[in-house]
């Protein structure tokens, strides 16, 4: 099957402007790490569509009500135990068939919104031998419910137990620290978007991305299943930013809303389209361009555009041409430099 641009399904474009749907470029960070400081805009942004709305709000309430009517109590978690283990397992594989299945379902098998809005022409890909049976979405619901659901169990288990335990700083009364309740699901974010960027360029070093990474890297084309499909070495760095806890006072919901930011909102950013829509209107900002050029030209945006680290190192794609060439740039001296040492 061959799409507009005579490419098959498992041929992945090049150029830096062939795309199905493209918003309006130059990508722009999010004005809250940025000199001079922009303190209104930075309102604006926080207080947006594309990051309360869309994802610290719906994520915050389901992490509450995780904890209140999915979660084993804190007493049964002192003692390692299946049962309970098993619950969260069940919990976490739950919540994953639910985001990342309901947006294939909705995008890919159902179709319910056509092409509008992705970012991709390409349908996933079938019959390649690189994936698990031959398919791209199989393969990742493998490595998603596998290995991604069982890291982000083992990480939530320890701190549940650790919390039963009283071995680590957190509290249960909110009205003992509100604001601190209320502040650490918006700084939350942040703090996750800069440990990904750090943790995903360590990644891209040679030893680890040919081990690890190149599991995620298979998806040149992504979509929901995509986000969360990876090695499992890439499982434990990837969640690794919930370890915060570790030494920051939280509450158990703080940590249930960390996991799952992680897992859920990896399938959202992944869905191929920039929003789900309602008669041609976004009510959710789904699918990041920022980090869908990454997938497609791999050595640039390892960050999110929350947290300009790519800007800040030099490793920003932007979507303008400009770009483009500076990366062509940088991978042919990359080649010559290789000659020269050969």
């Amino acid at each position: 099957m061959t799409d507009r641009l005579g490419a098959t399904e498992t041929t992945r474009p090049t150029s830096p402007t062939d795309w199905a749907f493209r918003p309006p470029i130059p990508i722009e960070d999010a004005p809250v790490f940025v000199w001079p400081p922009r303190p209104m805009a930075a309102m604006r942004y926080v207080l947006s569509l594309g990051f309360l709305g869309s994802l610290v709000i719906p994520l915050a309430i389901l992490a509450t009500i995780s904890w209140f009517f999915l979660q084993p109590s804190l007493e049964r978690c002192a003692v390692l135990q299946v049962d309970w283990i098993v619950q969260i397992y069940a919990k976490n594989l739950g919540l994953l068939l639910l985001v990342a299945g309901g947006l294939h379902l909705y995008f890919y098998t159902f179709k319910r919104q056509g092409k509008q809005g992705k970012f991709d022409e390409r349908n996933l890909a079938t019959a390649n031998p690189k994936f698990f049976s031959r398919d791209q979405v199989w393969d990742n619901m493998l490595w998603s419910c596998g290995s991604g659901v069982t890291v982000w169990t083992a990480y939530e288990v320890g701190f549940m137990w650790a919390y039963a335990n009283g071995k680590l700083p957190f509290f249960l009364d909110v009205w003992a620290h509100p604001i601190w309740f209320v502040a650490a699901f918006i700084l939350l974010p942040f703090w996750s978007s800069l440990q990904f960027g750090l943790g995903h360029r360590l990644l891209h070093w040679r030893p680890l991305y040919k081990i690890a990474h190149s599991v995620h890297h298979r998806n040149d084309n992504i979509g929901p299943w995509s986000g969360f499909s990876m090695h499992p070495i890439e499982h434990v760095i990837y969640i690794s930013s919930v370890l915060i806890h570790l030494v920051v006072m939280s509450h158990p919901i703080h940590v249930l809303y960390h996991l799952q930011w992680k897992a859920l909102v990896a399938s959202m950013s992944h869905a191929g389209f920039e929003s789900l829509t309602v008669k041609g209107k976004p009510v959710l900002l789904l699918g990041s361009f920022h980090h869908q050029l990454h997938h497609r030209f791999y050595d640039c945006n390892y960050g999110a555009s929350d947290v300009p680290i790519d800007r800040w190192f030099g490793w920003n794609h932007d979507g303008t041409e400009q770009a483009w060439q500076s990366i062509v740039g940088r991978r042919r001296a990359r080649v010559v430099e290789a000659g020269n040492k050969t």
